[in-house]
């Protein structure tokens, strides 16, 4: 029996193979959306450092009486 000429078999297979591809396009969008928001916690993180950067290099930057 030649796989290719059961066509009940065939469409068994396309439906996998569909279902396969909707799967991993669901888990390369969900690794996306997961990458935007740790960039976006790093963004705010980062403005945050820099922010008490510049407040600790004025305060050092003030004399001392």
């Amino acid at each position: 029996m030649n796989i290719y000429e059961n066509e009940e078999l065939d469409q068994k297979l396309e439906t996998i193979t569909d279902l396969m591809g909707d799967f991993i396009l669901d888990v390369v969008l969900m690794s996306l959306k997961k990458i935007n928001n740790e960039s976006l916690i790093f963004q705010e993180f980062n403005e945050v450092r820099l922010e008490t950067a510049k407040e600790d290099i004025h305060i050092k930057k003030e004399p001392d009486f």
